[in-house]
């Protein structure tokens, strides 16, 4: 029976954790990749131009799943080389073409999330803390159906809760 030297095996795991380093590199390019694809897609989707600071912005939107101001979003892009005048103008833009939703929580700042990839949803905001939590059940699906037999179209709703987070509450 054949053993490894402790000099063989301490190569071969260094080996394996540069291999395991190298695909988690690729999988995470090709991850952007397919995002900036589906960014595009979006925007030509639109007749709109695909530029630099709006694949970044809608980047920051995705990887957050709860609704963002514009000021977080800013502040988000602190490394790159983009002003605030261009992120309140593509977020308008954005909700304009229905790319994200505006969310006001009513605290004087508004807040937006994406829309194509989610699904249907509200949101619970602790009013100590201003925490965001996701509320992901929505039972006013019935609602809009009576008010469709109504003969109302295009119906939209909106419903946010404010409450005070178990955090909070121990304090």
């Amino acid at each position: 029976m054949q053993t490894y030297s402790e000099e063989k095996q301490g190569k071969d795991f260094m080996t394996m954790a540069e291999t395991n380093k190298a695909e988690k590199i690729k999988l995470e390019k090709e991850k952007t990749d397919f995002e900036k694809e589906e960014f595009r897609i979006i925007l030509n989707s639109r007749a709109q131009r695909v530029t630099s600071p709006r694949i970044k912005i809608l980047k920051i939107l995705k990887s957050n799943h709860k609704p963002l101001t514009i000021a977080e979003i800013h502040s988000k892009l602190s490394n790159e080389k983009i002003d605030l005048a261009t992120v309140y103008r593509t977020l308008n833009l954005f909700s304009e073409l229905k790319i994200v939703n505006e969310i006001d929580f009513k605290d004087e700042f508004k807040r937006y999330e994406l829309v194509y990839d989610r699904h249907h949803h509200h949101h619970i905001v602790c009013r100590k803390c201003k925490s965001v939590e996701n509320v992901e059940t929505c039972i006013l699906d019935d609602l809009e159906k009576l008010l469709s037999k109504k003969g109302y179209i295009d119906i939209t709703h909106s419903l946010e809760f404010f409450g005070i987070c178990k955090n909070c509450s121990k304090l």
